[in-house]
């Protein structure tokens, strides 16, 4: 009998079923990856509760899971040659499988390729060979796959961190080009929110400031730890003044709103940046208008406004180096995983509907310890 890998598939929101599927054989192109984890995020709650449906991402049957690690376990001679991988490599592998022919992929913008595919979203369970997401063993490697050799010996939970850092490092360090001593504030801190604070420290912004909730103490604390100089709980007061006060008047340099659906970052962040400066919108807000939105206050103050999506090559490579030389410093965030089979409670104790001991920051699903 074939060897069979251990999968978690979303049938329909809030409902997963785990199966097994036959490993599949390969060609020359192609390859399998041995799942080692699969981090999760917000995109994993929203795509568990139904509420990305309406989004080009949407499909069902799926198995989840972008933020993908492991090892290569088998890997055909021409994939071998492209991806300068061979048997045994542990790699990390990016959520988008590009088509490489379109405007976007020609110009190397391969993210905002529209007819490529995508682990965990965007493929869905029934298109075989099926091993489509990061929650199972095992991974088929599609030839349009990208991949990046990660170090041996980082611990799992660390390692998985690849995926926000990467995220980090695009978001508040190369979309906005972020300098030795800028000003940066960062809006939410979330995992990626708390690893922009290590990715902007690493390019040398001067002051850096996170805001948070009243119920993001722990994840306040944290972003200290990280390196941030200050902290604003927003419920205590009017965030802008306080970046007023921090800044003795001069604003920042940098705002970037990495906040799940809340729309007044976006307005506050308007606020806090410095004419001339830069704000980056990276934190989806379920596609809602934006109240009080006044575009003069981008002209008269030369603002500009930068939305980013997802990660990039060089982002992912720089990311993967921050983790080799900060992994004790990362270690903090890293507080819950599950096997495959408890997917479910997972997406759930990230989406904090189900406290498991300390509050979640950074949860991943552990395939190696899957039995």
């Amino acid at each position: 009998m074939a060897e069979q890998a251990k999968v978690a598939v979303l049938t329909d929101p809030r409902v997963f079923e785990y199966r097994e599927v036959e490993i599949p054989d390969i060609g020359p192109d192609e390859g399998i990856l041995r799942v080692e984890a699969a981090g999760l995020c917000g995109t994993d709650w929203e795509q568990y509760l139904g509420h990305l449906d309406d989004t080009p991402w949407a499909v069902r049957p799926v198995i989840p899971g972008h933020e993908i690690l492991g090892w290569v376990e088998k890997v055909g001679s021409e994939a071998a040659k492209r991806w300068d991988v061979k048997e045994g490599d542990r790699v990390t592998v990016e959520a988008s499988i590009p088509c490489g022919q379109c405007f976007q992929c020609q110009v190397g913008r391969a993210v905002l390729c529209k007819n490529g595919m995508g682990y965990g979203l965007r493929v869905g369970f029934d298109n075989p060979p099926h091993l489509w997401g990061g929650y199972a063993t095992h991974m088929y490697l599609h030839p349009g796959a990208t991949l990046h050799k990660a170090p041996p010996d980082v611990p799992t939970d660390i390692m998985s961190l690849f995926n926000p850092m990467s995220n980090a490092v695009r978001w508040a360090v190369e979309r906005p080009e972020t300098g030795i001593g800028d000003t940066i504030v960062i809006e939410g801190p979330g995992q990626r929110g708390l690893l922009a604070v290590v990715a902007a420290r690493e390019a040398g912004a001067g002051k850096i400031i996170v805001t948070g909730t009243k119920n993001d103490k722990l994840r306040l604390s944290l972003a200290r730890e990280l390196g941030a100089d200050e902290t604003i709980v927003v419920d205590d007061g009017d965030p802008v003044e306080r970046v007023i006060d921090v800044t003795d008047g001069k604003l920042a340099d940098i705002v970037v709103d990495v906040s799940a659906f809340a729309t007044e970052p976006i307005t506050q962040a308007i606020e806090m940046v410095r004419p001339g400066g830069k704000v980056v919108v990276a934190g989806l807000k379920s596609f809602k208008p934006i109240p009080n939105f006044i575009s003069d206050k981008l002209i008269t103050k030369e603002i500009a406004m930068l939305g980013v999506l997802s990660s990039s090559w060089s982002a992912v490579e720089k990311s993967i180096d921050i983790i080799r030389r900060k992994g004790d410093l990362l270690k903090s965030l890293c507080t819950h995983h599950y096997p495959v089979d408890q997917a479910e409670k997972a997406v759930q104790v990230l989406g904090r509907e189900v406290i498991d001991g300390a509050e979640a920051v950074h949860v991943h699903i552990d395939a190696a310890a899957t039995t």
